[in-house]
């Protein structure tokens, strides 16, 4: 009997995750505000709701065998309350509620040995006096919810910190505290995705390296494998191992590292879902991230995580000059261009820094791969309509 997945979140990532099972004839349903969100370009079952309705969850529950999440923001206690009624919500929403918030985060990799860059979790009311005690030295500063790409962290010195204090900015308001953390220096940032079976099994993909705009704190484009040496990537794939089995739960999880010219190598924070970093599995791997996740949702073994081709995604997002309609300059000179896949997620319209979709590049080693990349950056652009 064919099962269904509900998944709290119709966005990019539900979209990729329908379209991977597609083929096997999975059923889903969505549980999304917006009824033009982009997996109901896909999919024809939508609960229309707030990820945060106690009742729209329970609503979902009611179609589903299984339930996953493709966002973080979601009601965990609603999550809670139904595991507890034997409902299976992967991955487990205790574990959820660790990631929601980052100080509960950074004391999991604490408690657990696992390398994490120094922090201090702090409130409203203490996060001045910190700040004073901390070393005379550029520090990351973190608001423990609500965050996502790239929003809610700041890297700022003390005097930049006593400036944005003293004027009231919004940028430093937070209902939930913060994280203070020591930033990581000429780090290079590293993304390993680990697949977690109901059976506990785990496998991992090949670390990729993430390089990030400056402007927009988003990232710009990855490279798999990173460009690192051998002995480091397999040390990324073994801490992010040990980092998602302390947390006994199935799931996909993308553990993002930090490391260190010296070679030292931090956990910076986990997504418990497909990633960004993991799009380029679709073409590049024999099991992309999103088949990787049904066959946990569906008690299935994991698949094969080896990498057929070196590869590397670039993300389209909005430029700062366009809002409204839009359209891909240049896409059938980009398309001519052997070993080139256009991914876009369907949205209308365009804003400064919003995710429209992204593009893969596969070659047979990365001088080709990258070479191939800094082409396609220079011919395709967004435009208006």
């Amino acid at each position: 009997m064919s099962k269904t997945i509900g998944v709290l979140g119709g966005g990019q990532l539900g979209k990729m995750l329908f379209e991977s099972g597609s083929p096997s004839n999975i059923n889903y349903v969505f549980l999304e505000k917006s009824v033009d969100c982009p997996a109901a370009l896909v999919c024809r079952h939508q609960i229309v709701g707030d990820l945060k309705d106690g009742d729209k969850i329970k609503q979902l529950s009611s179609r589903a065998d299984v339930i996953t999440y493709e966002i973080e923001h979601v009601n965990v206690a609603a999550l809670k309350d139904l595991e507890n009624e034997g409902k299976s919500i992967i991955p487990k929403p205790d574990v959820l509620s660790i990631i929601q918030d980052k100080g509960l985060q950074k004391e999991f990799y604490s408690n657990h040995d696992i390398p994490t860059l120094s922090f201090v979790n702090c409130t409203k009311e203490n996060l001045h006096k910190e700040v004073e005690s901390w070393p005379d030295e550029p520090f990351v500063l973190k608001h423990r919810k609500g965050g996502y790409d790239g929003k809610g962290v700041q890297i700022l010195t003390k005097n930049q910190f006593k400036e944005l204090h003293s004027s009231a900015d919004q940028s430093l308001m937070s209902a939930d505290g913060y994280v203070i953390e020591k930033m990581a220096k000429n780090a290079v940032e590293v993304s390993v995705i680990v697949a977690v079976s109901q059976k506990l099994n785990s496998v991992s993909y090949t670390p990729c390296e993430m390089v990030f705009d400056p402007r927009s704190n988003l990232m710009d484009y990855l490279i798999s494998p990173s460009r690192l040496s051998d002995k480091i990537n397999n040390l990324c794939e073994v801490i992010a191992q040990k980092t998602v089995e302390a947390f006994c739960s199935p799931g996909l999880f993308a553990v993002e590292l930090f490391v260190e010219p010296n070679g030292k190598v931090f956990v910076n924070e986990i997504a418990p879902r497909p990633h960004n970093s993991g799009h380029h599995t679709i073409e590049s791997t024999y099991t992309s991230q999103y088949e990787q996740l049904n066959r946990i949702l569906l008690n299935q073994p994991l698949g094969d995580t080896s990498l057929i081709q070196h590869a590397a995604t670039c993300n389209i997002v909005g430029p700062k000059n366009v809002t409204g309609r839009y359209y891909i300059d240049k896409l059938d000179k980009v398309l001519e261009i052997p070993g080139v896949y256009v991914h876009m997620y369907g949205k209308s319209e365009t804003s400064p820094n919003r995710k429209l979709g992204h593009y893969t590049i596969l070659g047979k080693n990365q001088e080709a791969v990258e070479k191939k990349l800094m082409k396609v950056k220079k011919i395709l652009t967004i435009k208006s309509a």
